[in-house]
């Protein structure tokens, strides 16, 4: 179902109680999420309207805690200028919550600092990633923000909005140090500011009880604990010694140095970090090793330098770690759950073969109906069974695709290696592509260098890679676009690699990888052959099937490159060039 048929089916449905409610509400946030970006695109006005007075009707249905869960889902999806005005708009507690997590461009934020409320505007100032035009907006409002009003009682002194002894005594290792050991007893606020401190408090204890263990799936470190192996953030000082760390057991982490490279069987970065530090300058996905405690392992950390605004001496630096993903690490770790839908890869591969058992059935009947195999049937039947069996179709492609992440997930899929000629591969593929007529695609035009050696790979796995790179790329160009590239041989250390580029489509020029790889990071395109799952899933699974025959994808600037095995030394290479 394609945007507008969505739009006009949540706007034309009535109004719901009960779970309903809760379904159409979620519905209809997730439309302006993706739809209405401050970054992107957006949608017209009076659909954006329709949207808003549909979500103000089904508010008075749903819990405080049902609307908070909402906005925790969304997480940094939450792009949406309207959404964020509309969450202000809220009880403090799901205000704060939006505040805390939505990702707006400095200028955005700027515009809608007179739209917000006092205690969004507070939330914001706690954020340290905000933009110099946001930050300016801020100190224009002055301290007036800094007195709640006490209009109404049900959102200002209201004991159930409060920090209570026993929420405190529930707080685990990973939320932040409190800075008293002694519990404050339930009593009215003293001053409005802990007031502000209670409900950001008590956002920060909701989120710890409902946030999953695959919250961003990295892949579990083999000597941590399952409760600490979460993402946290970091700061240094001048020396690169961590001083402060938002989650997590303080006493492995503190006092850790990025100044220093690790040495054998210690603690610290590799040179990539320690060469930065050295230069002042920011660094991406750094290993940084732990030995013993709670989180040992390997890990993988960004972060960028501060300075001093007015002398412009460097202070340290600001970052955040991560557990290392499953195409990071050369050892397969042990099988965990999946991050999109929080299934392990037993469970998926089943839940994927009793959805494809009733849809084979639904396709083999559209397409009776469709070839008139049981009798004569109207012209409308036959186009209406026709577009069934396309849909099926397209469904079964995804179920295909999620059964063989689970498979590779798992080391299942086994890869015989055998001699494949590269130029046959791409060839017969973008050819296949080109011949397809019941969709306008986009010409393919692959530029082959002559006498490549033969690649060493399974072939199914090739045809699979190089299939899903087209697709792909296919269903996210403009109509008409001619999908370019080349393919050529690289020497790669002892080894060769023969790689495959094909330049980006003009509607992904700007994105970074993280973007690209992002499930929930939306691309248009309606192409019928492009990939259910989306383009970061895509991208994903042609990066794992690569990694299980020696090869790679990388993301450039302007190409996206998968890297193969070529059946060639680098020597070989050198004597016959």
């Amino acid at each position: 179902m394609r945007f507008n048929d969505l739009m006009q089916t949540v706007l034309a449905a009535e109004n719901r109680t009960g779970l309903s409610a809760v379904t159409l509400w979620r519905q209809c946030v997730d439309l302006l999420a993706q739809h209405d970006r401050a970054d992107g695109a957006s949608i017209e006005a009076q659909e954006r309207a329709g949207l808003l007075d549909r979500l103000t009707d089904l508010r008075p249905e749903l819990t405080e805690a049902q609307r908070i869960a909402t906005v925790v889902e969304l997480g940094r999806r939450l792009r949406s200028a309207t959404l964020v005005v509309f969450f202000a708009g809220d009880r403090p507690s799901i205000a704060a919550a939006a505040m805390a997590r939505a990702e707006l461009p400095d200028a955005a934020w700027a515009d809608l600092l007179p739209k917000l409320t006092p205690t969004a505007r507070g939330v914001l100032r706690g954020r340290r990633d905000m933009g110099p035009k946001t930050r300016q907006g801020l100190e224009a409002f002055g301290s007036a923000d800094l007195v709640l009003t006490t209009g109404r009682q049900d959102m200002v002194g209201d004991a159930a909005m409060l920090l209570t002894g026993e929420m405190a005594l529930k707080q685990d290792v990973s939320t932040p140090e409190m800075r008293s050991a002694t519990i404050t007893p339930l009593r009215p606020p003293a001053r409005d500011e802990d007031q502000i401190r209670n409900l950001v408090d008590r956002i920060a204890q909701f989120t710890s009880t409902r946030r999953s263990m695959a919250e961003t799936a990295p892949v579990s470190l083999p000597e941590a604990d399952a409760a600490v192996v979460h993402p946290f953030a970091f700061e240094t000082d001048a020396d690169g010694v961590i001083l402060w760390i938002d989650r997590g057991p303080r006493a492995a982490l503190i006092g850790l140095s990025l100044g220093e490279a690790a040495l054998e069987g210690g603690s610290g970065p590799d040179g990539h970090v320690a060469g930065a530090f050295a230069r002042r300058s920011a660094f991406r996905n750094g290993r940084f090793t732990i030995v013993g405690g709670a989180v040992a392992g390997e890990w993988r950390i960004s972060a960028t330098p501060f300075f001093d605004p007015r002398s412009g001496r460097f202070q340290g630096y600001r970052g955040q770690a991560r557990a290392p993903y499953l195409h990071e690490v050369a050892a397969q770790p042990a099988p965990a759950p999946t991050a999109v839908t929080g299934l392990s890869a037993d469970s998926l591969r089943q839940l994927v073969h009793e959805l494809r058992t009733p849809l084979n059935a639904i396709l083999g009947f559209a397409e009776i109906i469709e070839q008139e195999l049981f009798g004569p049937a109207g012209d409308g039947y036959r186009d209406m069974a026709g577009k069934i069996a396309v849909d099926a179709r397209h469904l079964l492609a995804a179920f295909d695709d999620l059964d063989l992440a689970a498979r590779v997930s798992r080391g299942e899929d086994g890869a015989a290696l055998c001699l494949v000629d590269p130029r046959q591969l791409v060839t017969q593929i973008a050819a296949r592509f080109r011949e397809q007529g019941r969709v306008a695609l986009s010409p393919v035009e692959i530029a082959m260098t002559p006498e490549l050696p033969p690649l060493l790979i399974d072939p199914v796995q090739g045809e699979r890679m190089v299939q899903h790179l087209f697709r792909t790329m296919i269903s996210v160009a403009p109509a008409g676009e001619v999908l370019t590239g080349a393919c050529w041989l690289r020497p790669d250390g002892a080894r060769a690699r023969i790689i495959l580029a094909v330049d980006r489509p003009s509607s992904l020029i700007g994105l970074d990888e993280a973007q690209l790889l992002d499930p929930a990071y939306g691309v248009d395109g309606d192409r019928v052959d492009g990939p259910l799952l989306g383009l970061g899933f895509s991208l994903r699974l042609i990066r794992s099937l690569a990694t299980t025959c020696g090869g790679d994808l990388e993301i450039g600037e302007t190409r996206i490159m998968l890297i193969l095995p070529a059946a060639v030394t680098a020597r070989e290479v050198a004597d016959i060039g």
